[in-house]
């Protein structure tokens, strides 16, 4: 029978050259088509996670802006809370002012500063701000600052004098105390 059809269609050049054309054009037909499908999908892939990408960057940004906004609210909140605190200090130390200024008694006047910087170091040891001993410690850097030596009978390195206070916030440095330290005995030439 496929005698029969091969004898039923004439062979010419015409007919040799369609065929030719319709078996190669048939497989670059059908390859394309795969393909165009294939990159269509790629690019709805590609799209998809173009607009994922920018929905998380905007996210993420939103998070920051949140989270600095919080943060600075913490700030604003702590602050509050401290400088309410420090009001009945401050008026405290206006009214010992006034009372000065009326009246001629150092001793009650003295007396009246002392209350108010008692009231301060007992404000300031509720929220954790605690002195730095300095006075016959050892000298630190991490807790001293020291703004000269002299010598002295004292050991080589200790605290003689504290010019200034320093104070601690927990286990942080809040100010160094400012220091005279020995250079030790003065040599004998």
């Amino acid at each position: 029978m496929a005698q029969e059809t091969a004898q039923e269609i004439p062979i010419t050049e015409e007919t040799v050259a369609a065929q030719t054309a319709s078996t190669q054009a048939t497989p670059a037909a059908t390859s394309e088509l795969p393909l165009n499908e294939e990159l269509a999908k790629l690019r709805m892939e590609r799209e998809e996670f173009r607009e994922i990408s920018l929905r998380k960057v905007a996210e993420l940004e939103n998070f920051r802006r949140r989270t600095e906004q919080e943060r600075q609210e913490l700030i604003i909140h702590a602050n509050f809370k401290l400088l309410q605190k420090l009001l009945p200090m401050l008026d405290d130390l206006q009214r010992a002012v006034e009372s000065g200024k009326s009246s001629s008694d150092s001793k009650a006047f003295i007396e009246g500063v002392e209350l108010v910087l008692n009231k301060t170091t007992q404000t300031f040891a509720e929220v954790g701000v605690t002195p730095i001993e300095a006075l016959g410690q050892d000298f630190d850097t991490s807790l001293h600052e020291a703004l000269m030596q002299m010598p002295s009978e004292a050991p080589e390195g200790q605290i003689l004098q504290e010019a200034q206070r320093g104070y601690m916030l927990g286990n942080k440095v809040l100010r160094h105390a400012r220091v005279i330290v020995s250079a030790g005995m003065p040599s004998q030439d």
